[in-house]
């Protein structure tokens, strides 16, 4: 009798997951029909074959959609299947989010599988030339995202998510996602570069039939600690365990955000400082954490738990973060690292009835806890007297120097801001984790105005007018970087746009940039100096670290001390 009833269950999933399969490509098919380009299926006998090849491309974007909202019209275009595709079925890139979508698709009509260890071998091999900035290889179809690729790595700040998408109900065998997520790992060893998102049939098939950006968002979140307020507008707040939070962001994405002014700045000074404090004190995170402020047109509190306000679960409608996406962003991203940590953390939330009868108060909440002004790291510096010193040393030779954020800016002529000295300082230390520092996260250095490493930039041992001279020698060795960066191509010039700190810094010692050296003395040698440099480090990326991104390599200490002796 066991095995009959496992046998009829077995039959009813297998069922339903090929009903879902259906459902999925008649959602593709309605919508894509006469969008994607078949061009090369033109003259193609076989109607099957054409069927399953316009479903697998249909698939790349409905993936893709279901993580940004974009619909799925706007990203035919983007679709690269097709011969020397190189595993790689799509390249999107989201320009308001810096993100690069590299996405490869696996369409099963009975709804079982995945994707093979060498479909993922062959991805990420097309990964990695993607991000060498090499294209000779591929088909016409990437050769014309070109632009959005070069636009992507050329950026520092860019990320890269990796979609495998498939309509099969099995989850990806260990063999095969394992080389996937050691690809990402060896990509994010200094910060969250490249990211890896799975969407099987359940994620595609939930997205189509809430109609992807259409169907409001539904949350049943449990506060504890709760209260609320009726009038005049009704609220509920309280404390949500993070792990809760990281499940919005898995489930939604950015849809969490329709409402928001901005969504998840991935790799920003805070979402890194958040990360580190759910990881390392999440007991103490609802202190130090702002909370989150979302707005719902409808809540109800559910009958379980009484009167009580130890603990309540709210069923939320038209659900939407307003403040605090960084937040959740960070939230998500330290869950897939420490889950355990982040299960003990708590977080403060509030939750806001948008009106029926003033709509627009929604848009108020939004518009006002999104404009408070923001405490940076660099604000501190101001404490510092040593700053005050340098402005008034340089003002007395004529030149404007500003350390207060709002001051002034410089950039050209005789005056120079923050920014542009501390890094001139990191380039001309000694040390080169003064430099990778400035490039990987420059308000690492402000962050204590009382101990290393901004001790070791400002101190009252440094005088104006020395500062003025390593700006003025900057400012020149950047200039002829830009040019000598032209003359490279591919790689290569990632090297020199990813590697002008370390450039930067390598230039400045052997020009012999000092304290007591001035740049009028040591003009001349720029141009020559900073061209031999550049051939050095090239060669020496080449040698040591041919399969490191350039923009997470340039961030990683340990490898740029390496480089700084192969030079």
């Amino acid at each position: 009798m066991a095995k009959y009833l496992t046998s009829i269950l077995k039959k009813q999933g297998t069922n339903l997951a090929k009903l879902h399969v259906t459902q999925i490509g008649g959602y593709i098919t309605k919508q894509l029909t006469g969008e994607l380009d078949m061009n090369d299926y033109a003259s193609h006998n076989d109607e099957s074959v054409v069927k399953k090849a316009f479903l697998t491309r249909g698939l790349a974007t409905l993936a893709v959609s279901s993580l940004t909202d974009t619909p799925v019209k706007n990203l035919a275009k983007y679709v690269t299947d097709g011969s020397k595709d190189g595993g790689i079925d799509m390249i999107y890139f989201d320009v308001n989010e810096r993100t690069l979508y590299l996405v490869q698709t696996k369409w099963h009509e009975d709804g079982r599988g995945s994707i093979e260890l060498g479909d993922a071998l062959k991805f990420i091999d097309g990964v990695r030339k993607v991000l060498d900035n090499d294209l000779s290889t591929f088909n016409a179809r990437i050769a014309a995202r070109k632009s959005d690729i070069e636009q992507a790595v050329f950026d520092a700040n860019s990320k890269f998510v990796l979609v495998v998408a498939h309509t099969g109900q099995d989850a990806l065998n260990p063999d095969v996602e394992g080389p996937l997520k050691d690809y990402v790992a060896s990509q994010n060893d200094t910060s969250e570069l490249m990211s890896l998102r799975i969407v099987d049939q359940g994620q595609l098939h939930r997205a189509v039939a809430t109609g992807l950006a259409g169907a409001p968002i539904a949350e049943e979140i449990q506060l504890r600690s709760w209260g609320q307020v009726r009038e005049p507008h009704h609220a509920v707040y309280g404390q949500v365990c993070a792990a809760d939070v990281a499940a919005w962001f898995a489930s939604h994405g950015n849809r969490l955000f329709e409402k928001n002014l901005r969504q998840v700045l991935a790799g920003s000074s805070v979402n890194q400082d958040l990360v580190a404090t759910l990881a390392e004190r999440p007991q103490d995170f609802w202190y130090f954490n702002n909370g989150i402020t979302a707005i719902a047109s409808e809540i109800k509190k559910k009958p379980i738990g009484g009167n009580s306000t130890e603990s309540g679960i709210f069923e939320c409608f038209g659900f939407s973060v307003v403040n605090g996406a960084q937040t959740v962003g960070s939230i998500h991203a330290a869950f897939l690292k420490n889950e355990s940590a982040v299960s003990s953390a708590m977080v403060p939330v509030r939750i806001i009835a948008s009106s029926e009868e003033n709509p627009a108060f929604s848009g108020e909440v939004t518009r006002y806890t999104n404009t408070q002004n923001a405490i940076e790291k660099r604000d501190f510096v101001a404490l510092d007297p040593q700053q005050e010193r340098l402005r008034q040393e340089l003002h007395i030779e004529g030149v404007e120097y500003f350390y207060k954020a709002g001051s002034g800016t410089g950039g050209s002529g005789q005056r120079f801001d923050l920014t542009e000295a501390t890094v001139a300082l990191a380039c001309a230390n000694p040390d080169v984790s003064m430099s990778v520092q400035a490039k990987r996260e420059i308000s690492k250095l402000w962050e204590d105005i009382n101990k290393a490493p901004y001790k070791q930039l400002f101190n009252s041992g440094v005088m104006g007018p020395s500062v003025w001279e390593a700006v003025k020698v900057l400012r020149a060795v950047e200039a002829e970087l830009q040019k000598v960066t032209k003359t490279y191509t591919g790689r290569d010039a990632l090297v020199c746009v990813h590697g002008n700190r370390f450039i930067e810094w390598a230039s400045l010692k052997v020009l012999g940039v000092s304290p007591h050296v001035q740049f009028s003395s040591i003009e001349s040698a720029v141009p020559s100096v900073v061209a031999a440099t550049v051939e050095k480090v090239v060669a020496a990326v080449k040698t040591h670290y041919s399969d490191s991104y350039p923009a997470s390599l340039f961030k990683n200490l340990g490898k740029c001390r390496t480089l700084a002796t192969k030079i």
